[in-house]
């Protein structure tokens, strides 16, 4: 059963989880009265939904005053591609926030938040000598995007 989607589901868990989706902090009760759901039920179908790993974590976004200054994706292009013999050299960049290895001609993609553009160049010249490099593309974030 671990392997269900939110399709599967009932109306109650689909609307629990897009509740703590928008916003994991909301009490119990109020999703619960909410749906029309006790708060024990509520409490008892978000830990079977844990359990069987549909929720897999909570979360939280931070607003403009919790955003480093500087954000930027790095487009690397490597041949040949072993992303087991970078990822150690890549855990060492705390500033890299987040990574998706990729199919096509872009290999890897990470994101970066830094404190300033002087770091963000430091970082650069880290990528720049990673063995088997071929293309290293900077790509800093003018405005973020969000989906509400």
């Amino acid at each position: 059963m671990k392997n269900r989607t939110i399709q599967d589901m009932d109306k109650f868990d689909q609307q629990i989880i897009s509740r703590l989706q928008s916003h994991s902090r909301e009490s119990l009760s109020a999703i619960g009265r909410d749906i029309g759901l006790s708060r024990s039920a509520v409490a008892e179908r978000i830990q079977r939904l844990e359990e069987r790993g549909i929720i897999q974590g909570y979360t939280i976004r931070l607003g403009g005053a919790g955003q480093k200054a500087v954000q930027a994706y790095f487009q690397l292009s490597l041949s040949p591609f072993k992303l087991d013999e970078l990822l150690p050299t890549l855990q060492t960049i705390p500033e890299i926030r987040m990574g998706h290895a990729l199919s096509g001609e872009i290999d890897l993609i990470l994101f970066a938040e830094t404190d300033s553009m002087e770091r963000l160049n430091q970082i650069r010249r880290q990528l720049e000598q990673l063995p088997d490099l071929k293309r290293l593309l900077t790509c800093p974030v003018l405005q973020s995007v969000t989906k509400e």
